[in-house]
C-alpha cells in the first residue's frame, strides 16, 4: 500500500520556494545581531571590571590622602615635632640622662 503524493500546497511554494532569499536573509541578520549582542556583553564586562579597579584605586588613594593631610597637621604641632626628633634623631631635653649601651661587635 503506497501512500498517495501529495502536491505541494501553494503556501509551501510561495514561502518556501519563492521566498527562500528572504529566509537566508533573516537568518544572517540573525546570527549577525546574536555576534554583536555578545560583543557587546563581552565589552560591558571587560569595562566593569575596569571600573571596579578604578573605583578600588581611587578609594585607596583617598586614603591614602587623608593620611597624608593627617601627617602634615601633626607636623605643625610642636609635641609631634618634639615626638618625632626623640624617636628618629634620639634627642632629650635638658633634663634628661641618656644612657647608651654599646653595640658588641660580633
Amino acid at each position: 500500500m503506497t501512500l498517495p503524493i501529495k502536491p505541494r500546497s501553494r503556501l509551501y511554494e510561495e514561502l518556501i520556494l519563492k521566498s527562500w532569499w528572504l529566509i537566508l536573509f533573516f537568518l544572517v541578520v540573525y546570527f549577525a545581531y546574536d555576534v554583536a549582542i555578545q560583543r557587546r556583553d563581552r565589552e560591558e564586562r571587560r569595562l566593569r571590571e575596569k571600573f571596579s579597579i578604578i573605583t578600588e584605586s581611587i578609594e585607596i588613594e583617598q586614603e591614602r590622602k587623608e593620611e597624608v593631610k593627617l601627617a602634615i597637621r601633626s607636623r605643625q604641632d610642636p609635641e609631634s615635632i618634639e615626638l618625632t626628633l626623640r624617636k628618629k634623631l634620639g634627642v632629650i631635653s635638658e633634663k634628661e640622662t641618656k644612657v647608651l649601651f654599646p653595640k658588641k661587635a660580633p
